[in-house]
């Protein structure tokens, strides 16, 4: 598929499919079909039981999200906490996770070496990043166990795929490529195609991430995030101005910190 072909389809998907609601972190996602993967946190959802929660969980959700919305770490992290008190969901430790490790990423993007003086400041800035990254892991340990010790109560693919996207979070494919094999068993080839592409990109196989990506970004089979993990691997692959275009695509409809990053890795590459 030709890179222009994904600014089309998600131009289509725009206009004619609608628009998901994350029940977890409360990120808006265009969509075709009965599912879809968030744009904020990659979580399997059904669009048709986001309004299945209780009022409790849907507002702690909406502070999730606009705890999100003001890189208000803290908060949002409070907020998770008090979504898996009322929920025990272990999406919720799973985005308590994902959180932290944004806040690690703030800390360290505060490091700065343009300042007189011993710099006390990165020393702090460093601890709070480390304590933080250790923090986060915990987390999404805590989501993958919590998964193992329920995973006769809930859908098998849904507690599946959480583990295999927390295991990508931790950086451990093997435990990744272990959930990809269970998931392969599902019969879902729209959640097999995005979790080989987030593993493969993982391990810097980019020509097979790239083909992943792009059957998931059709008319008919479409998931946003694809044409962030396209972008990713086409500059990977040093196909710079194609990178450059599926970024630009991507950023249309996808503000997380990752997409902005890329976007700016590659304009100014």
């Amino acid at each position: 598929m030709h890179v222009s072909e994904y600014a089309k389809n998600a131009a289509f998907i725009a206009k004619s499919g609608s628009v998901a609601s994350c029940p977890y972190c409360g990120s808006k996602t265009i969509y075709a079909g009965s599912y879809c993967f968030c744009s904020g946190c990659e979580a399997l959802i059904y669009p048709a039981k986001s309004n299945s929660q209780s009022a409790e969980i849907t507002e702690a959700v909406s502070a999730i999200s606009k705890a999100g919305a003001t890189a208000d770490f803290k908060g949002a992290i409070s907020a998770c906490d008090a979504a898996f008190s009322i929920s025990k969901s272990p999406w919720f430790l799973y985005i308590k996770g994902i959180v932290q490790i944004e806040a690690s990423n703030n800390e360290t993007s505060l490091i700065s070496y343009d300042k007189p003086g011993f710099m006390e400041e990165n020393a702090e800035h460093r601890y709070n990043a480390s304590e933080l990254y250790a923090a986060a892991r915990l987390s999404l340990f805590k989501a993958v166990n919590t998964v193992v010790s329920t995973s006769k109560e809930a859908p098998a693919l849904d507690t599946n795929y959480l583990a295999f996207l927390a295991s990508i979070k931790l950086k451990d494919y093997q435990a990744a490529k272990h959930y990809l094999d269970v998931l392969s068993g599902h019969n879902n080839d729209t959640a097999v195609s995005y979790s080989k592409m987030l593993l493969f990109n993982g391990v810097g196989t980019y020509r097979d991430s790239l083909l992943n990506a792009e059957k998931l970004l059709s008319k008919t089979q479409f998931s946003v995030n694809a044409l962030y993990y396209a972008a990713f691997a086409l500059f990977k692959l040093k196909k710079k101005k194609e990178a450059k275009a599926a970024i630009e695509t991507a950023i249309k409809y996808i503000s997380t910190q990752p997409v902005l990053s890329m976007f700016k890795t590659i304009k100014e590459a």
